[in-house]
């Protein structure tokens, strides 16, 4: 009986996959809070740049729109856990070290990063995951599988906010950028 049993976790764990997904599409979005007439005073799409800048503040808003394709590999049914990987954080040479609070929303629609705006760009829900965090270290691995289990045609959206203090990210036009580490049944 111990042998069929051990045979059996064996099975069940050769099953069991883990993936790694790579950010396919993502954008920085700066806007302000001040309205000129019918909307912000500025929007800019900071798409393919190096890095971009999470921060919420009191009038410049920025915010890191990011998406990951699961692709016909991962069942979003058959996710167990899945977890978003961010880098160090890009920090300027003089600055002081920071704490930041990071929040991550699920984004339900797709965006096309080259064209979107501020003004355009998909709601977010609220935060699935916050954590306070410094900018001199790499963040601790965030529980995202709520947004994974949902994906929409086998996409996962994102957007990034920060708190207390910008936070700037690699982007994937970066070697080392954010990504999934999808666990599967």
């Amino acid at each position: 009986m111990k042998i069929a049993s051990t045979l059996l976790s064996a099975i069940a764990l050769a099953a069991a996959s883990e993936y790694v997904v790579p950010v396919s599409n993502d954008v920085g979005l700066i806007y302000s809070s001040i309205s000129c007439g019918v909307g912000p005073c500025y929007q800019t799409n900071l798409y393919g740049e190096p890095d971009y800048t999470a921060f919420f503040g009191n009038r410049d808003l920025r915010r890191i729109l990011m998406g990951f394709s699961l692709g016909n590999d991962v069942d979003p049914s058959s996710i167990t856990s899945c977890k978003l990987q961010l880098p160090q954080p890009v920090t300027p040479q003089n600055s002081n070290p920071s704490t930041y609070t990071l929040s991550v929303s699920q984004v339900n629609a797709e965006y096309d990063a080259k064209t979107v705006t501020p003004a355009k760009a998909p709601s977010s829900g609220s935060p699935i995951v916050e954590a306070t965090l410094s900018d001199r270290v790499v963040p601790p691995a965030m529980d995202v599988t709520t947004a994974c289990t949902n994906a929409v045609n086998g996409n996962v959206n994102l957007m990034l906010d920060a708190r207390g203090a910008p936070v700037t990210f690699s982007s994937s036009a970066s070697s080392n950028s954010a990504k999934l580490i999808v666990s599967t049944k």
